[in-house]
């Protein structure tokens, strides 16, 4: 969001006790600002949801010798959040 793009107006409701405190912590003047950060961080969060889900949901198939591309992403993900390959695979009992 570094560069400046073209604005555009948008229209919604949100509860009065959380334009309240809005309005009490960031001046008027910054809180389009705000409120576009807080949507673009709440909006990669979905993408990065989804990206974990797809993941999850990867069928399980071998491609030749060695680790599938699965298993690497499978792994991959255990990196990223710390879970184990049995809560994945949902096999953990």
């Amino acid at each position: 969001m570094g560069i400046s793009t073209p604005k555009e107006r948008a229209t919604f409701s949100i509860a009065a006790d959380i334009k309240s405190r809005l309005e009490d912590e960031v001046p008027k003047s910054e809180r389009s600002r705000f409120v576009e950060k807080a949507i673009d961080q709440a909006l990669r969060a979905v993408a990065v949801n989804r990206l974990k889900k797809m993941l999850d949901e990867l069928p399980r198939e071998s491609i030749g010798k060695g680790e599938s591309t699965t298993d690497f992403l499978r792994r991959q993900r255990m990196k990223w959040d710390g879970r184990p390959l049995d809560v994945l695979e949902g096999t953990k009992k």
